[in-house]
């Protein structure tokens, strides 16, 4: 058909406009059809990125175990893994990183969590999570004969304020530690001018090596550091109750960044724990490592920690229902 015919067709009064009905509804079925393939094509784009958590570890057994006999089976090792799993819609990265950069990192609010911190009230810095495990307080370990001796000049429970102003007695504590409310401040008031006390760097247990050996009288831990020591270096030490903390359970706890991400994620973590906290693998790990010679471990677990984190629960269902 020549060109001037077609124009005719097209300008045509009866056949112009149907025809030109008809190629405004193939136009518009062409504009639906590239719409849908456009919003097939982008569906994967503007989907939101996995949340994503990254756990930062240290070496410092038993928390964390990177080698020997134990490896990754440090209470805090099961922690992590039981979180992992309970948090399936997250993706997960574990770092191992130095202490003192573990502590940098805190302080610029970089997007980490750390899985075995002591539970304090929320700081700029740090979010904490619901309570994840219960410590005994501090304690003095000792040799047999240096315990005797303690326990004889300052009783039991040892009054901790006049033992270390004892000049006879060698003492030593891990470099970088603190010792909580009731402790710290009589370390700082009567330790630290103290020629026959020792701030030590180097492994967490050099202090318990050097109580082992005769090189120090006492030192201060936790009960549990005393068991790892106790069962990799096949030694006996003694544990001596304090005065001043007896009555001060220390509670574990999650801290993450507190930042939007932080707030976030401790969120998904304490949603986690209602889980984690009763499962099997983190209940046999704490049981190995806490109830030696420690009776009321279990009774303490079910008060301060899982306690409070099923009424936690509760509350949030009881919202919900409203």
């Amino acid at each position: 058909m020549r060109s001037s015919q077609l124009r005719r067709i097209r300008n045509s009064p009866a056949v112009g406009k149907g025809m030109h009905m008809e190629y405004t509804k193939g136009l518009l079925a062409l504009v639906l059809i590239s719409l849908s393939g456009l919003t097939l094509q982008a569906e994967p784009f503007i989907s939101p990125e996995p949340h994503k958590v990254t756990w930062a570890v240290n070496d410092g057994p038993p928390f964390h175990i990177l080698d020997g006999d134990y490896q990754s089976q440090g209470f805090c090792d099961v922690l992590v893994k039981e979180m992992i799993q309970a948090m399936p819609d997250s993706e997960h990265e574990v770092l191992t990183i130095p202490p003192a950069r573990i502590a940098r990192l805190r302080e610029k609010r970089a997007p980490l969590c750390f899985p075995c911190m002591i539970q304090r009230p929320d700081t700029p810095i740090t979010r904490y999570s619901a309570a994840t495990l219960y410590y005994q307080p501090h304690q003095l370990i000792a040799s047999a004969s240096s315990a005797g001796l303690i326990g004889q000049r300052y009783g039991q429970p040892v009054d901790f304020a006049a033992l270390l102003q004892d000049p006879s007695l060698q003492f030593g504590r891990p470099l970088g530690r603190a010792y909580g409310d009731e402790l710290q401040p009589l370390l700082d008031q009567f330790s630290e001018s103290q020629p026959n006390h020792r701030v030590l760097s180097g492994k967490s247990t050099l202090a318990l090596n050097m109580v082992a050996l005769g090189r120090l009288d006492y030192t201060l831990d936790y009960p549990v550091i005393g068991r790892y020591f106790e069962l990799t270096e096949k030694e006996n030490l003694y544990y001596l109750p304090i005065a001043q903390n007896q009555n001060s359970p220390i509670i574990g706890a999650i801290g993450c960044s507190n930042t939007e991400w932080g707030k976030r994620t401790i969120e998904k973590i304490d949603t986690a724990l209602v889980e984690v906290l009763r499962s099997e693998p983190y209940l046999s790990s704490i049981g190995f490592w806490f109830t030696k010679n420690n009776p009321d471990f279990w009774q303490n677990y079910k008060e301060h920690v899982l306690k409070p984190i099923r009424e936690n629960d509760d509350e949030k269902k009881a919202s919900l229902a409203e």
